[in-house]
């Protein structure tokens, strides 16, 4: 799944940044006045603080213009969708100014955040995370996950009989997800207390705890000196050899590949080896295939895409 052409232009960026600034300024004012009951003030200080949210985008859009293109394109333009539908669910704020029950209020201002954290966490680990796996599409469940976990919660927060009955629903449910890495867990766990904490009405805590979670992981990544490739090989090689690993090690440090060992097991007549291997072009694939059918007749040679943006 992608996101529509216009989350990454730059009027849509604009726009979405304008949009956070203003409805938070906004924001603070309308629950001041529904606070105290005086909508009165709404007419003389929502201009204001208007205009004090169209500065403050500004400033918030320059900010983000500088620091996201120091990442590569498809990066930026995957963290700065994410960031876009997280700023438009702040069009949530406006919500106390309908004649709407407190219920429906809450309800709404958290099913569209949840969403639109939710989106910016899979936005983060599709670029940032270090799985193996397929990220953006692992990373496409967290909405619907996020929402999930709000809608549930915010049915069963206020009845003990219907929590005794999710507690028997989720008895008869056996869930068979396959986890491959800690990392997936973790932000799995990540988002359902995204939806856990809107669902239970603690918007301040839980968009604190969201930032302050989402920055530190990032700050992690950019300061981690474990090489991060974005598009790696995975490289078995295996044959009647005994030197597979020494000559596949130099044939990539000739070639300048960044590259991990992952398997080494040799019997009394095969070696089995597998590397973490970052191609980014087909020349150097098959260059490596070349080189060890020459070199080796008699091995056999796999590669597999391990890990992918797309």
């Amino acid at each position: 799944m992608k996101d529509s052409p216009w989350f990454n232009s730059t009027k849509s960026r604009i726009a979405g940044c304008l949009l956070a600034a203003v409805s938070t300024a906004a924001a603070t004012v309308i629950d001041s006045a529904v606070e105290h009951a005086e909508l009165s003030r709404l007419t003389r200080e929502l201009p204001v603080a208007a205009g004090i949210g169209l500065a403050l985008g500004v400033l918030y859009y320059l900010a983000m213009r500088y620091v996201l293109p120091r990442l590569e394109r498809q990066q930026g333009d995957e963290l700065w969708a994410g960031l876009t539908w997280f700023n438009l669910g702040t069009l949530s704020l406006w919500l106390p100014l309908f004649p709407l029950p407190s219920t429906y209020v809450n309800f709404g201002i958290g099913f569209v955040f949840s969403g639109g954290c939710a989106r910016l966490v899979g936005a983060v680990y599709t670029v940032f995370g270090a799985s193996l796996s397929n990220r953006k599409r692992f990373a496409n469940t967290f909405v619907m996950l996020a929402l999930t976990i709000m809608l549930v919660i915010s049915v069963v927060k206020a009845s003990l009989a219907l929590s005794l009955g999710l507690v028997g629903a989720l008895s008869i449910i056996r869930f068979r997800t396959a986890i491959k890495e800690p990392e997936e867990l973790a932000f799995l766990f990540f988002t359902v207390a995204i939806g856990l904490g809107f669902g239970a009405g603690r918007f301040g805590i839980t968009l604190t705890a969201f930032w302050a979670i989402s920055v530190g992981f990032i700050m992690f990544r950019r300061i981690q000196s474990a090489k991060h490739m974005e598009n790696a090989y995975l490289v078995t090689v295996y044959g009647p050899e005994k030197d597979l690993l020494s000559s596949m090690s130099r044939f990539l440090d000739e070639r300048k590949l960044p590259y991990e060992f992952t398997r080494l097991e040799t019997t009394d007549d095969s070696s089995h080896v597998s590397f973490l291997v970052e191609i980014d072009s087909a020349g150097a694939l098959e260059a490596l295939n070349r080189h060890f059918r020459q070199e080796y007749p008699g091995t056999n040679m796999t590669m597999i895409q391990a890990r992918s943006l797309v």
